[in-house]
Parts: C-alpha cells; structure tokens; sequence
C-alpha cells in the first residue's frame, strides 16, 4: 500500500514536492492556511483587476525543466524570457537606465558614468560564472546530513572563491566598478530579495550571473499563478485532495514519530509521513514549541526585509512604466544600513513597480493599468506599529506620479495596502519577513534548519528558511533535496 503523505502549505516548495511524491506513488493530501493554493506565490483579483500578489518573474527556468521532467510530465505553464529585464530610476535624475541582457547595449546605458563598463562587466561575470557552476552542485543542490560533509563539500569548492566568503556584495562590486550607479544597480539582487549588499556575502554576486548570462529572468504568460494553477490541475488529477482555510496550530506523536498534526478546529490529520512548507524555522519554534526556536531566539535570527505591498488599478496607460522597474533614492549606502531596524525615515522609501497589464492586457479592463508596488521595509520586531500604512502608500504613490509624469493618485480605481502584519498574518511569516531566514553564512545550507526533523523520524520540511534557500527555483530545489531524504527512508520500492 501506498504510504500517506500530509503536506502543510501549498507555496511552490509544498506544490513541488507533491508533484514528485505523487509521482513515486506516494499519496498526497494538502492542508493549507490560506483561502486557495500557491503561497506568496498567488494572485489578487479586484474589481476587474489581477494582480501576482508578490513574485513577479523568475530565474534558473532550467530548474522547472528538471521537476517536470522527473515528473514525466508536460510543461503546465508557458514563460518567456525578459529582455530588457527591468528599469531604474534615481530620484535626482530624469534618466531611467534599462537593463539589458546584452552588454553592449547595456554599456551603452553606462556611457559617461562608469569607463570600459563592457571589459569590466565581462570580467565580473567570469569570476561569479565560475563561482556559480563550482558551488551548484557541490553545495546549492545536495544535502548534508552531518557537519563533516558540510565541511567535505566547502573543502571540494575551489580555494580561488575564498574571499568571496569574507568580504561582501558590496566590497566585490566596489572593487570592479566606480560609479554610485553601477554599483547600486548591480546590487539591487540582494535588497530586493529582503538583504543588503552590505552584509551579505559576496558568494551571491553569482545572482548578477544568473540575470545577465546564465539564465536571465522569465515571465508567465497569463501572469505568474498559472504556475500554481498547472500544478495544482495536474496534482487534482492525480488524485491530492486539497483543504484550505485549515490551520496547523498542534501535534500528536509517540515516542519518536509524528502521528498527526491538529488543526484550528480540532480536527486530527493523520499519515505515515509528514511534510511542512509552512517557514521551517517559525513551525518548529510556534508549533511543534521547540525550545531552539523560541520567539527570543527566532528573534536574534537574521531574517529578510518585510514586504508592504500596494496594488493599484489605475485609469488610462502610464507610458513611462516598463513591465519591472525601480525606483531608487541617493543615500543608499545609509538607506538600505538602516532600514532592517527602522532607523531611517520611510518618507521616500525605495521601491519596486510591477506593470503586469503591459505583459498581460487582460489583468486590467478597458486599456487601464494595474500596478504591483512592493517596498523592503523593517519587520515587527522593529515597526510593529504600522497604522500610518496609508501615508506611506501615498507616499510612494506621489513620489512615483512625479517620476513618471503621470498622475496617478488622480486616477486610482482600487487599492489594496498589504503591511507586514498582513503578511504574518495571511502565512505565518515570522514577525512579516517576506521570504524568511537571510542568507549569512552562518544561515546557508546545512547550517539553516535542517529539512529534515531534529525528532519526528517521519517529519520533512521544504521551503525557503530550509535548505537552500529562498526564491522560486530554490523552492524547486528544495522539493527535489526533500523529497530525496523521504525517498531515503521510505520508498518501498527499496525493500
């Protein structure tokens, strides 16, 4: 007989891993807390509006090629590749720069700012290209299930990548370039993804790598949740039964095995094999009260940037929008310092604006536009206060009419604020950090919680705050990493 399997949460990891569960013959049943399936990785729709509700494209598509194909499956979802990527614009110039995979054409947009930018990119992206594909599979895509082979697989990475283990995204990128804006703009991978330049480690310039050359960024046609909705189609189809408005607040066990999970309402969900994509750390410590993830100690953790997110339907077309752009301030050395601890004023915050009406005409009625506006800011550890979220939508609203000649404030038809509050609310988000555990050293691979249970023999974990980490392919990583330690214990096609 086929051994059961409850998955806790239905984010991209959770859906992943069911996919290929399913697909060993593993039977699947999905729990999840919120009103439909997908995550942080869903949609909004409003008065005509659509709108992806946080990712708005994504990277590594080949790890998508590789699920589906472990699958035997067809691709449920078409994406394209962007070129240009996206736009920037700094508050003290008209200029937006437009960031194109071609580095020709993007020197071009370098010109009189930063010398011989084409030479020095080149060479950027043949030291991060390097370190990229010597770390992939020595230490991105494998589990450790102990310290030494931790220390085996860093020991295996070329000696040549030291230093970008001890120096940071900002100190490789301040080394190679000169200009305010080169450096800014090639940074922005790791604000935007909840961290700073400035503290994260120089390893993870390898995602300038992957937008640039590698593999760039994708879009889906029809708008981002038609990865969810393929999924979920394929899932239904195979016979996973889905729940939702279901909450694990409980658990029962025996001795060392999990025997169910305990919903808001009492209800006893039970199976041989337990998988959570709720945030790894945060279930650990509020669920299953362990002392190792206690608030105090989840507290002195390092998490990601909280998301407050406006999603606007506006009237008429905005000409000086692109699908994916950002807007930036000056001070960014001192904004993006001290924004993680709400020490510097969000008067004119930076932010991100995603047009997905330019991509998909459909997300907005009648030739108007729907905007997704998404800005890093301090989670409730910092601002638990966020009553003043109107002015600071408004805020951003008048800053972006003014950048872009078009006024917006003047032809909103609906509005929906989201603030860390919400977030945590909405998927238990630690204290509203958007995509969980940052990424210090001291936090990557097998020293971020393990995906599998320190206890529960039967107890699995995927998503973001476990191995590898955060992001949409990383989500599919970490169904494949999961899924091989279930696969490890209980496949009885070993026995």
């Amino acid at each position: 007989m086929a051994k059961k399997v409850v998955i806790v949460g239905t984010g991209l990891g959770g859906l992943s891993a069911a996919l290929r569960l399913t697909t060993l013959g593993f039977e699947v049943e999905m729990i999840e807390k919120y009103h439909q399936p997908g995550g942080r990785l869903n949609k909004l729709q409003h008065n005509g509006y659509t709108w992806d509700m946080a990712p708005t494209f994504f990277s590594m598509s080949y790890e998508f090629k590789e699920l589906i194909d472990f699958c035997g499956i067809e691709r449920p979802f078409d994406f394209f590749e962007l070129d240009p990527l996206y736009k920037v614009n700094f508050s003290n110039s008209n200029k937006f720069f437009t960031i194109h995979k071609d580095i020709h054409k993007l020197a071009r947009e370098f010109e009189g700012i930063e010398d011989d930018f084409a030479e020095k990119m080149y060479q950027y992206l043949e030291k991060t290209g390097k370190l990229f594909h010597d770390v992939e599979n020595r230490i991105v895509r494998r589990n450790f299930n102990s310290l030494l082979s931790y220390a085996l697989g860093l020991a295996s990475v070329p000696w040549g990548h030291a230093p970008l283990m001890v120096k940071s995204m900002w100190d490789e990128l301040n080394r190679r370039f000169t200009s305010y804006e080169v450096k800014v703009i090639f940074s922005l991978v790791a604000f935007f993804l909840g961290a700073t330049p400035f503290d994260t480690p120089a390893v993870y310039s390898i995602l300038t790598y992957t937008e640039l050359k590698h593999d760039g960024y994708h879009n889906v046609r029809g708008g981002m949740y038609k990865i969810v909705d393929g999924i979920v189609d394929i899932l239904s189809k195979r016979g996973v039964k889905f729940h939702y408005n279901t909450e694990i607040v409980d658990f029962k066990y025996t001795n060392r095995k999990l025997t169910g999970v305990i919903d808001q309402n009492g209800n006893i969900w039970s199976a041989d094999i337990f998988v959570v994509n709720a945030d790894a750390a945060w279930f650990r410590g509020a669920v299953l009260k362990r002392k190792a993830y206690s608030e105090n100690k989840l507290d002195r953790m390092k998490w990601t940037l909280a998301p407050f997110t406006v999603y606007l339907g506006v009237k008429g077309k905005i000409d000086g929008l692109s699908v994916h752009n950002y807007f930036l301030g000056t001070n960014f050395k001192e904004y993006s310092s001290k924004i993680f601890k709400n020490q510097v004023s969000l008067e004119k915050p930076y932010y991100y604006v995603n047009v997905p009406s330019k991509a998909n005409p459909e997300f907005a009625p009648g030739g108007n536009e729907s905007l997704f506006i998404l800005c890093p800011v301090p989670d409730l550890r910092y601002k638990p206060d966020w009553t003043d979220s109107h002015e600071l939508a408004q805020n951003i609203i008048v800053d972006l009419s003014e950048r872009v000649n078009y006024d917006i404030a003047g032809n909103v038809e609906t509005q929906i604020i989201y603030n860390p509050a919400h977030w945590q609310k909405m998927f238990n988000l630690y204290k509203g950090s958007g995509l969980g555990l940052a990424h210090d050293l001291n936090q990557i691979a097998y020293m971020r919680p393990h995906n599998t249970d320190e206890l529960f023999k039967n107890l699995f974990y995927v998503g973001s705050s476990t191995i590898p980490g955060t992001g949409l392919p990383m989500a599919v990583i970490s169904s494949k990493l999961t899924v091989e330690q279930i696969v490890k214990r209980y496949d009885d096609r070993k026995n």
